[in-house]
């Protein structure tokens, strides 16, 4: 008898581009039973976004997803594995196991863990990455029980807007002009208008210059489809995007960007995403000028906002200069993982 059948569960592949509504029901009641263990003051996830996500995968990613099932059809764990249709990075697994609290420590995630690996001796690729939060302490338990070495340190870092100095912020907004001239802010809502496109996926490439510590992961290429993907998510999701960019007046050129992320269902954050200068435009403070005009709207359009959310590794000291000036504290510590799959396959067999 196998372990499955003895723990009386089935891990099944999930054709995700196919699920029925049922079925993203009980995913979705599956993802807010593990947010109300890590986010227990956060609203739970809304079905419709669940569903946006399902029904909108983007093309140019390839998502597996293995389930365990109880008798009764609901949802007891999730395995994800994904990776991109690129040359890029194609020794890599970006992975994901979860495994609801009244159900560790039986095999589930040792189940779905083996099924991700099968992944990646299909597809050739020898490396699994994956990150587990503080709140979780099962989740460190499990990466560093099966071989994996941590990579990277982050944090979400979070601002509490009752706690913004503004006056400050406001100097920093009125100094922007001062201590970068030749440079302008440009504010864009929702979608990248055709015009600025090109200038969008470029920046978004200056990415690639945040630290990534000891994770073994390449530089990735944004392509104008992915922007599109992002944004046709964002807008099933109900997500509001606002973006500003600076430019350099001579040129045209985008030089730096901030974007951030709001949801109705959700009124209370902010998610602030992307961040970034061209290495050879820094020096002029321009991200704090980004950065400070983006919380005066916040503030001024968003009343209902308590906070605002964003995601830093913990060595990246010159944007935690700027977060932690603007009031930013850390909230929840997180860490990437990797496991060479030869690793993952000893840990395997000794099961």
């Amino acid at each position: 008898m196998s372990l499955s059948e003895q723990l009386h569960y089935a891990i099944e592949e999930i054709d995700v581009g196919t699920l029925s509504d049922a079925d993203i029901a009980r995913r979705n009641a599956f993802e807010n039973l593990l947010r109300e263990e890590e986010l227990p003051d956060d609203p739970p996830q809304p079905l419709e976004r669940t569903a946006a996500w399902y029904r909108n995968i983007p093309d140019s990613m390839v998502v597996k997803e293995f389930w365990a099932r109880e008798p009764d059809g609901s949802i007891s764990g999730v395995g994800e594995v994904t990776w991109t249709r690129t040359d890029e990075n194609p020794h890599l697994l970006r992975s994901w196991i979860g495994v609801r609290p009244d159900k560790r420590r039986a095999g589930i995630g040792t189940a779905l863990l083996r099924a991700i690996a099968d992944v990646g001796a299909e597809t050739g690729r020898n490396v699994l990455m994956g990150i587990s939060s503080s709140r979780v302490p099962a989740g460190d338990a499990f990466a560093a029980r099966v071989g994996a070495e941590a990579g990277q340190a982050v944090h979400t870092n979070r601002l509490l807007i009752s706690e913004v100095d503004t006056a400050m912020n406001d100097r920093w907004i009125a100094h922007g002009p001062e201590r970068a001239p030749g440079y302008s802010l440009l504010s864009v809502d929702g979608a990248a208008p055709d015009e600025y496109l090109d200038e969008v996926v470029s920046i978004y490439d200056v990415m690639n210059t945040a630290p990534r510590d000891d994770l073994s992961i390449e530089d990735e290429a944004t392509l104008p489809e992915h922007v599109r993907e992002w944004e046709r998510i964002a807008a099933a999701s109900g997500d509001e995007w606002w973006s500003v960019y600076a430019r350099h007046d001579e040129t045209g050129g985008f030089v730096g960007y901030t974007h951030v992320s709001w949801n109705p269902a959700a009124p209370q954050t902010v998610f602030q995403y992307g961040t970034a200068v061209r290495p050879e435009h820094r020096g002029h403070a321009i991200g704090k000028w980004l950065k400070a005009t983006m919380l005066r709207r916040i503030i001024d359009e968003r009343p209902e906002v308590v906070d605002v959310r964003t995601g830093n590794a913990d060595s990246n000291d010159a944007m935690l200069g700027i977060n932690y000036g603007l009031g930013f504290r850390p909230y929840i510590a997180a860490t990437w993982w990797q496991a060479k799959l030869d690793t993952v396959r000893t840990y395997l067999e000794g099961k």
